[in-house]
């Protein structure tokens, strides 16, 4: 094979692999951002019931300080 064949295939397959690195890079970078986005959200749901159960309990507390009983603040809520 003479020396410009080789380096014309050498060259292509050089190609090749800088566009698959290129790609495995940008799918790398695109399966972080959806990673990170799903875990931003899986924390936002979950800090917004542990924020509901809080304030339903100083809620409760409230009440209760008010005088009223379980069985009256359960009537309330439901």
């Amino acid at each position: 094979m003479s020396e410009e064949k080789f380096r014309v295939i050498y060259d292509t397959s050089e190609k090749t692999r800088i566009k698959e690195l290129a790609r495995m890079r940008e799918k790398a970078l695109h399966d972080e951002a959806t990673y990170l986005r799903e875990a931003m959200e899986k924390g936002i749901v979950q800090g917004r019931a542990e924020g509901f159960a809080l304030a339903k309990e100083g809620f409760i507390a409230k009440l209760k300080a008010k005088g009223m009983t379980d069985s009256e603040i359960a009537d309330f809520l439901e």
